[in-house]
């Protein structure tokens, strides 16, 4: 037996490696309870700033991609928007342009 790594030590490497910055990106991108959010819509039928104004969201600006900045409440928006295809995540102020 050699002492290379053999493909299937590296593939197992690879999953972990992409196992832990996935993870990483899910706890930096997740919503906060309260506070800045983008919503992200994930098709092109989403009235995203409909479902966030019945959610009591603030409209705070839009991206030049089209998203919403919206300052609100997680419980109220995460799962009503998930439903209707928006992915809701964390906007911090470093990436949004001081908006927050």
């Amino acid at each position: 037996m050699s002492d290379r790594p053999t493909f299937r030590i590296w593939l197992v490497l690879a999953a972990q490696c992409a196992v832990g910055v996935g993870g990483l990106a899910a706890l930096a991108l997740a919503p906060p309870a309260s506070g800045a959010m983008v919503l992200l819509p994930l098709g092109h039928s989403a009235p995203v700033a409909r479902l966030a104004r019945d959610g009591d969201a603030l409209l705070l600006a839009t991206t030049p991609g089209g998203k919403l900045i919206v300052m609100g409440e997680r419980r109220a928006l995460f799962w009503p928007l998930l439903r209707a295809g928006v992915l809701t995540v964390a906007a911090p102020a470093r990436y949004c342009g001081g908006i927050t």
